[in-house]
């Protein structure tokens, strides 16, 4: 894994598990601070002492002392974790200047304790409305304005610090998550600080992932600040990250007498004339994660041009009628549908009467959904996974891919609902929604929005599909496994170098990441 954390946009600064891969709404995260405070006895000012010294650290790691920081504070806690880490930068010698955006008086609770104490600490403190910086030089600014509080579009001396910190010319250091950015849906709230690196508590929110708010958060940092794990599995939330976990099913050690036919066989269809590629690189997609036996079945137009440049992989005329297609399909592990695939040839014609009579394990991609906007119950099943990016999410859906992208989370759901399928929405951070909850993908990169990589990724789903692993599991592990290859291979070649065998490539260098990776199938 070394080629790919090169390229990660998230760390987890140690936070135990499995608090740091659970992703939750600031009010659930608002009820976990409740409830560590009020019954479970935690001092509030002793997790905002640790909040506030992870953020010094973060400055200090990236400024030379000498150089001037600038802190602007906001009028609640998180404005409070930024007094706490001035207080923390000035012990350490370093030069720091605070703007406070209300008067002193006004600042209540743990807050006002932590500016009380920089002020008796020779801080130096001004208030905006008074003193407003000016242009000058700062290594860096923090910005402790509004966190993932923020109830409406940002106003007045908010959006004035926020204006100020966009235009300052410094790298921007966001406390929880870049000022104006919704925690929740990751909308801008009218204006945002584009933050250079993000340090956020106990968990990431879902306005860390979903965009625009993920573009606004530069690099992110989830801490450990004591707050127990109790505290946070108690909101029952619904949504993780995909971390090491998710590929456990992807490396479960094999039997010592295993054989190919144990490790399943999946039947790719697609690939019409001029578009094998696709069908290609999802059936090598398959081997290389594990699949024993993959054969393609394509147009007989195709079939001829397949053969020579195929060597592990099998490859033959699609059946031609309704009967025949279901009958051929029921007998493989797991079936891939739509790599390559025609919206307007006999072979797609037959999809809308053969699918939904195929029990198998099923993903279902590309033109293969674009034939299921017409004929929705070719999706139907909790054994089918579906990949669609939001164009076809958007048709699906009867909306257009702005729509989906305005709400990628909510898209994602309501495609769960009308299909009972798997749902992977992809995209910057796949999300995968499944009947047990919703999953973002921290890792990946731009570099692989490049022609096929999403027929690698039905590869992938639909190699572990044919070994055996549920549906809900075999999305998560190959969207998390997908992008680490991803990773690996722009880490090796460079995102503007990237193409999609270079993923498949990949696949091969995902090493296993610890003990957790040996553990048993799924997220929880």
């Amino acid at each position: 894994m070394a080629g790919a954390l090169a390229t990660r946009s998230h760390r987890i600064v140690p936070a135990g598990r499995p608090a740091a891969g659970r992703v939750l709404l600031p009010s659930e995260m608002a009820e976990a601070d409740r409830f560590a405070i009020e019954t479970l006895g935690i001092p509030g000012i002793a997790l905002m002492e640790n909040a506030s010294r992870h953020v010094a650290r973060a400055v200090a790691e990236r400024c030379e002392r000498g150089t001037p920081i600038a802190i602007l504070c906001g009028g609640g806690n998180n404005g409070g974790d930024g007094f706490g880490a001035a207080r923390h930068l000035a012990s350490w010698g370093h030069m720091v200047d605070v703007w406070i955006l209300r008067p002193a008086e006004r600042y209540r609770g743990d807050a006002a304790v932590n500016l009380e104490a920089c002020r008796r600490m020779g801080v130096q403190l001004r208030e905006w409305a008074e003193d407003p910086p000016t242009p000058q030089h700062h290594g860096w600014v923090v910005d402790a304005v509004l966190g993932t509080g923020l109830a409406g579009d940002v106003r007045g001396a908010a959006r004035a610090a926020i204006e100020w910190m966009n235009g300052c010319g410094a790298p921007v250091l966001a406390v929880d998550i870049p000022s104006g950015v919704d925690g929740a849906t990751g909308a801008v709230r009218g204006i945002a600080v584009d933050a250079a690196h993000t340090v956020t508590f106990a968990t990431s929110k879902p306005g860390h992932w979903l965009f625009p708010g993920a573009g606004r958060r530069g690099a992110l940092e989830i801490v450990d600040i004591g707050m127990p794990v109790e505290a946070i599995e108690r909101t029952a939330t619904r949504r993780w990250l995909l971390d090491d976990q998710a590929l456990a099913p992807a490396f479960a050690s094999r039997a010592p007498d295993a054989h190919k036919g144990r490790q399943g066989h999946v039947y790719v269809l697609g690939g019409a004339l001029g578009r094998t590629g696709a069908v290609r690189m999802s059936a090598d997609a398959a081997l290389r994660a594990g699949a024993g036996l993959v054969t393609i079945g394509t147009v007989d137009a195709a079939v001829a041009g397949l053969g020579p440049v195929l060597y592990e992989t099998m490859v033959e005329a699609a059946p031609s009628s309704t009967e025949a297609l279901v009958r051929r399909l029921s007998g493989f592990s797991a079936v891939a549908v739509g790599p390559g695939l025609a919206t307007d040839d006999t072979l797609g014609a037959l999809l809308a009467e053969a699918l939904p009579q195929v029990r198998r394990p099923m993903v279902i991609d590309a033109d293969g959904l674009n034939h299921a906007a017409r004929r929705p119950k070719l999706l139907r099943g909790d054994d089918r996974v579906i990949t669609p990016h939001p164009g076809e999410a958007g048709r699906l859906l009867g909306t257009s891919a702005a729509e989906v992208q305005r709400d990628r989370a909510g898209a994602a759901q309501a495609l769960a609902e009308r299909t009972g399928a798997t749902v992977v929405l992809k995209g910057a951070h796949t999300i995968v929604h499944a009947a047990d909850g919703i999953a973002f993908c921290p890792d990946g990169n731009p570099g692989m929005a490049t022609a096929g990589s999403g027929d690698v990724l039905t590869g992938v789903i639909a190699a572990l599909l044919a070994r055996g692993v549920p549906a809900s599991d075999a999305a998560r592990a190959g969207v998390a496994w997908h992008a680490r290859a991803g990773d690996a291979a722009a880490a090796r070649h460079g995102q503007h170098h990237l193409i999609a065998r270079d993923i498949i490539d990949g696949l091969a260098t995902v090493e296993k990441a610890g003990a957790a990776i040996t553990s048993a199938r799924g997220m929880r």
